[in-house]
């Protein structure tokens, strides 16, 4: 009997994407055009503050910029993150109260969450952090080889010298080893954080303590959530190739389908708890 009641445990905490996609769709379709509305207004906001980020652009195509445009890309760049930050709080926030069988309206997913958009940024910060650690790594190798070219050269050498084809050869197979990690370790936590939001705000996790609490609830079901992912990436490339339009509505679509699957975890796993209050209580 004991035996018969695990096995019952183990299946009802393992995701079901079909019962999370149908969840969230149907909890979209509770308010489409608030949340549709909700994705319009921040498309217009980000469109509104792209024109200050055109310092960046022209310093990467070489061209010299003074200080006020350096000052005005810092300051379009710090507002585009505000604005996704506080976009993704509402977004999830209406989707957590569509789940909960309310009818979130614009104003509700307007609303200003001062605590919840600190803990988000703090938990996407960490999240950084660390996907910063290997690419700092990668940098770090090929400012190396550049500055080994540099060398050679004043030196008179080339690294088409018989004498430095090995070393240039284990030199670009060490480079592209680090590279492949960067790229496991952008798919790995791309997996396991998508309930990142999540998290912050509901379970009022903070900055590394969010990503470990990610780890924790995905982990054992890591190829579902990779299918759960691909899903939505899916979704997202025909919104996107639908001339922009479509994207309008996947975009809150896919966000109500991932708080679906967190939710149905949550709920299932009764080792995974999570303080799954009122929707209004935060």
């Amino acid at each position: 009997m004991a035996a018969s009641n695990g096995g019952s445990r183990k299946t009802a905490s393992r995701l079901n994407i079909g019962d999370a996609i149908h969840d969230g769709w149907s909890a979209f379709c509770r308010a489409p055009w608030s949340f549709v509305l909700f994705a319009v207004l921040l498309t217009s906001l980000q469109l509104l503050l792209q024109p200050l980020q055109e310092g960046v652009l022209q310093a990467a195509k070489g061209e010299t910029i003074g200080g006020a445009d350096w000052l005005l890309a810092l300051v379009g760049l710090g507002a585009s993150l505000a604005v996704s930050c506080w976009g993704t709080v509402g977004m999830v926030d209406g989707a957590w109260r569509a789940l909960a069988g309310e009818r979130p309206t614009l104003g509700s997913l307007l609303r200003w969450d001062g605590p919840g958009f600190g803990r988000v940024l703090r938990s996407w910060t960490a999240l950084g952090a660390i996907l910063l650690l290997p690419l700092l790594a990668l940098l770090a190798l090929l400012a190396g080889a550049l500055l080994l070219v540099w060398v050679l050269e004043r030196s008179g050498l080339s690294i088409t010298d018989r004498l430095l084809a090995l070393p240039s050869l284990l030199f670009g197979l060490l480079t592209l080893f680090v590279l492949g990690l960067l790229l496991l370790a952008l798919l790995y936590f791309g997996v396991n954080q998508q309930f990142l939001v999540q998290i912050a705000l509901l379970e009022k996790q903070i900055g590394w303590a969010s990503v470990q609490r990610g780890r924790a609830l995905i982990d054992p079901q890591w190829p579902l959530l990779l299918l759960l992912g691909l899903i939505k990436a899916l979704l997202l490339v025909l919104g996107l190739v639908s001339f922009g339009v479509g994207l309008l509505v996947v975009w809150p679509v896919a966000s109500v389908i991932t708080t679906a699957a967190y939710r149905q975890l949550v709920r299932a796993n009764p080792q995974l708890t999570a303080p799954l209050s009122s929707p209004s209580a935060y």
